[in-house]
């Protein structure tokens, strides 16, 4: 009797030890911070952590438990950003988590300047076992700092989604634009002028950051911009 109990011990000890494939270096992941309300897009970092030894096929789904009105939440994995309407990971664009390894699993926030808090939850599973999943929590609390704002600054971008080109009307002093892409590589720099249209027919679709840069060389804004080609 005794080793009937020995054995399923072991079982149920190695049926709980086996759920624990991966896990999150940070769970919650906490962002608190006071920023200023032109730089409206915060990330919150974090990582999973491969603890087998096999490469494990790894797949998310979003799930926004608390987002002011005009936030927006998206994901950055392994792969790459994806927009704030994508809530699942794609099965064919799964991360491969290897031995001994991790890979990136950031949410974003882009705020729109306002303060207010967010809580998003990522469900976090193997491609090839949907009934065990992670749960990772990421907080987002913002209070607004008035510092260096300018109370009678306007700035318009549109249209977005842009197809060949964007145009930005402002009333302050901008001297160049700022193009990256959504994982902070630069693509391309305009100088700013009235009523002007930036051409970005050259890019590939996706998600991009618009940074407005003024006379002083301090960052202005950074905005998001959405390249769409037409469709017939």
């Amino acid at each position: 009797m005794k080793n009937l109990y020995f054995v399923a011990f072991l079982l149920c000890f190695g049926s709980l030890f086996g759920q624990a494939r991966f896990e999150a270096e940070m769970n919650p992941c906490k962002l608190q911070y006071i920023a200023d309300p032109m730089v409206p897009d915060q990330i919150c970092h974090n990582r999973l952590f491969n603890r087998t030894r096999k490469t494990l096929n790894i797949l998310w789904e979003r799930e926004d438990l608390l987002v002011p009105a005009g936030w927006e939440t998206y994901v950055c994995d392994n792969e790459q950003c994806y927009s704030s309407f994508v809530t699942k990971c794609p099965e064919d664009n799964y991360n491969k988590l290897l031995v001994d390894s991790n890979i990136i699993l950031d949410v974003h926030i882009a705020d729109g300047g306002m303060q207010g808090e967010a809580h998003v939850v990522l469900w976090v599973f193997e491609k090839e076992d949907t009934t065990k999943k992670l749960k990772i929590d990421y907080l987002f609390n913002k209070t607004l700092s008035t510092k260096g704002v300018v109370s009678n600054q306007v700035i318009k971008m549109y249209p977005n989604p842009a197809y060949n080109s964007f145009t930005i009307d402002y009333n302050t002093g901008l001297s160049r634009v700022e193009l990256y892409t959504i994982l902070g590589k630069k693509v391309t720099t305009y100088p700013a002028q009235h009523f002007k249209s930036y051409d970005i027919s050259f890019l590939e679709d996706g998600m991009y950051m618009v940074k407005l840069i003024g006379s002083n060389n301090q960052t202005i804004k950074t905005l998001r911009l959405q390249k769409r080609s037409l469709r017939s």
